[in-house]
């Protein structure tokens, strides 16, 4: 990994940015290499592979560049999203030792060994021990069958390291190379929960020595262990621990009074500290009935042929479950199949029809929640599994899919009624979002939203299914998610096929092709966009039709294909004016996306006349955000032309606006705007230190820019 380490070093040397970086970087240098070192220092192809080879030379210059590079990035305020450990967790205290030094550790061991339990306690001893945070993944939760989705993953664990979602690379290699360089100057703990190959863990692990990294496997195969060799086993608890476990469940009194029934029914266990928890829990109640309690579950275990932790574990549920309130066994039952990873309280309650305060505390004292340490709840995997067992409760999907269709529907209406629209309205629809902004609240749920989209489909329910698409739009268009949105629409075309509804096809295959050329996909996007437009010429709807025509304008001009992108966004641009007032909103928009089209092949005075539409139709629709990024792309024009004086003037406008709605992530935009505009004039000096908060950024960030944005710094540089 010392190559991703002297990649960022060289970075900042060449940036030309003064610090304790350069100094070092630059007297190792010297003191190894004769010739022209001012070159050298200037190029960060070579001086990359050099600072490697130094510090492959000299493990103590190779230990100061990982502490110096780990200091680039400011620690954000990461904190914790490990689960807190049980309350009652016992021994582990060797393998607790081992696990918290620095590198990758693979705990293993047998499902209810507590291996989940040994992280989270690891996690806490190691509070504030790691500047940059501690960072849980469950990977059980990014599966789709045998497939982890690594590139969300990734996405998820630079979003924690404080990474604006903005700023998150498409999946491929720029992702990944995003990803070592932004965790290569981060200090943090990583738990990866649930591995099950080497492909699971090795994309994730820092460059950086210093960093720990807990991996869990219940059967961890060779490859992991040949990558990975510093394997920790946990197996039974020793008898005495076993029974400290058994008295933080029950008592203390209880099993001094039985302890030759509690020895043996930890044995029954086999010492497993999940299995144990359970048996203990099982005591626990019987206490309520007198003296007597362990040995009477015990005998229970006996006569009904338990042997073994896996069995104490089932038994335990099915006596557990049992004795549940009418209504905690059924939401216990409606939860297990709850879409996605975990639910709420909302949720559950959507799904149960009826308040589930007391029935959450049932289960949690029934001890069948996991901990999550949010307020999200969780089954334990193997009470989900027991709960299955019982059957599937459809009715729980059904009911899922009703909440959740309501609740996006609502949040998309929420954000403006003057929106394009192809699925079946929902009058009066009505949803909860508490205190929280719509669109924050759609955006926490939206893996249960990929796992609805499935069953969706296959249940027949296409109209829903197309109201959660449609809805959704905004949340892809605001936050990305792009490849969970490439799944749910997936499933979303179908259902427009068979519902055949051409409108709503179309909308969806625009949007699976936007989401595609975004990730630079342009093979897959393109016969997308082809059917989409195939489908709107013939359907007589021309807002829908400037849409595709709009998105298709967009996919070439990603590509640079100007004369094409051009074409057609004034095709888009055209029906708008024809359409008349009910094309306005468009008309605001397409102008200035065709203006800004102009600025990037030159036709600065062509923009200005598209532009001056655009703002007339932004002032009368009082949207502000469409006024100031008018105002940028004016901006450009203008100091293309040069009239400098005129485009700072709009540029200070649109920052003005853009502070006034609290829209922060523009900044850099405007760092870079301003900037250009300053070189442009020739003030190299503001230019620099504009610029060179823009490369922070992006540095930072670990962002493809911050290349383009170094190479600039490098050029106005004194060497």
């Amino acid at each position: 990994m010392l190559e991703v380490i002297a990649s960022e070093a060289a970075k900042v040397v060449v940036a030309g940015v003064l610090g304790a970086v350069k100094d070092v970087v630059s007297r190792k240098l010297a003191q190894r290499r004769e010739g022209d070192l001012t070159a050298l220092l200037a190029d960060h192809e070579r001086l990359a592979v050099a600072i490697q080879d130094a510090a492959e030379a000299d493990s103590e210059f190779a230990e100061r560049l990982d502490d110096l590079v780990s200091e680039l990035r400011p620690s954000g305020d990461a904190g914790s999203d490990v689960p807190a450990a049980p309350a009652d967790f016992v021994d582990r205290d060797a393998q607790r030792e081992r696990a918290s030094r620095a590198g990758v550790h693979v705990i293993s061991g047998p499902r209810g060994a507590g291996k989940s339990a040994l992280v989270y306690r690891i996690a806490e001893q190691l509070s504030g021990s790691h500047p940059d945070g501690q960072i849980y993944v469950d990977l059980a939760d990014w599966r789709e069958g045998n497939a982890l989705r690594r590139s969300e993953v990734a996405a998820h664990i630079l979003g924690r390291l404080g990474v604006e979602t903005s700023l998150v690379s498409a999946p491929g290699p720029e992702l990944w190379s995003q990803y070592r360089s932004v965790t290569a100057r981060c200090r943090f703990l990583l738990a990866l929960d649930n591995a099950e190959s080497v492909t699971d863990v090795r994309e994730f692990v820092p460059p950086s020595a210093s960093g720990l990294v807990l991996v869990t496997a219940i059967k961890p195969g060779d490859d992991l262990l040949t990558a990975f060799p510093s394997e920790i086993a946990l197996g039974a608890l020793d008898v005495e621990d076993a029974l400290a476990l058994l008295e933080s469940v029950t008592s203390p009194e209880a099993v001094t009074a039985e302890r030759d029934a509690a020895i043996d029914l930890v044995e029954r266990c086999d010492r497993m500290p999940f299995a144990v928890r359970q048996a203990g829990i099982r005591v626990r109640k019987r206490l309520l009935r007198g003296p007597g309690a362990i040995a009477s579950v015990l005998a229970d275990f006996r006569r009904t042929g338990v042997l073994g932790g896996v069995d104490v574990i089932a038994a335990a549920f099915e006596d557990t479950f049992g004795e549940l309130s009418p209504d905690a066994a059924e939401l216990c039952l409606l939860v297990a199949s709850h879409p996605g990873p975990d639910f709420t309280s909302q949720s559950a309650q959507a799904l149960l029809g009826r308040p589930v305060e007391d029935a959450l505390d049932e289960l949690g004292d029934a001890g069948f929640l996991a901990p999550t340490n949010s307020s999200r709840q969780k089954l334990y995997n193997l009470v989900r599994e027991g709960a299955r067992r019982r059957g599937p409760r459809e009715e729980a999907t059904e009911r899922a899919l009703t909440f959740y269709r309501d609740q996006a529907v609502a949040a998309d209406y929420s954000l403006g009624m003057d929106r394009l629209r192809c699925y079946q309205p929902l009058p009066g629809v009505v949803a909860d979002f508490g205190s929280r902004p719509p669109l924050d609240w759609v955006d926490d749920e939206r893996e249960a939203y990929g796992a609805l989209a499935r069953e969706a489909h296959l249940r027949g329910r296409d109209v829903e299914l197309g109201q959660i698409c449609g809805a959704l739009e905004v949340l892809m268009l605001n936050r990305g998610h792009h490849r969970l949105f490439i799944e749910i629409n997936h499933w979303g075309i179908q259902s427009a096929q068979r519902l055949g509804d051409a409108a709503l096809e179309a909308r969806i295959l625009s949007q699976q092709g936007r989401a595609h050329f975004l990730l630079h996909e342009f093979q897959r996007a393109s016969p997308l966009l082809r059917r989409a437009m195939s489908l709107v010429s013939g359907l007589g709807n021309p807002g829908l039709e400037s849409s595709v025509l709009e998105f298709s304008a967009r996919f070439h001009e990603e590509q640079r294909l100007f004369p094409v992108a051009l074409d057609l966004m004034n095709r888009a641009v055209t029906l708008d004016r024809v359409m008349g007032k009910p094309g306005t909103r468009a008309l605001g928009l397409h102008t200035r996306m065709l203006a800004n089209m102009q600025v990037k092949v030159g036709n600065f005075e062509g923009a200005l006349t598209l532009l001056t539409e655009s703002a007339a139709i932004a002032d009368l629709l009082g949207e502000s955000r469409n006024i100031a990024r008018v105002l940028t792309v004016r901006a450009k024009a203008l100091s293309g032309l040069g009239a400098y004086a005129e485009a700072e003037q709009a540029l200070q406008r649109a920052w003005y606006l853009a502070a006034e709605a609290r829209a922060t992530q523009y900044t850099t935009e405007f760092n870079e705007d301003f900037g250009d505009l300053a070189y442009a004039r020739g003030d190299r000096a503001t230019a620099y230190a504009l610029w060179q908060r823009v490369w922070q950024t992006y540095l930072d960030a670990g962002h493809p820019r911050e290349a383009e944005f170094r190479g600039r710094l490098a050029a106005l540089s004194p060497r």
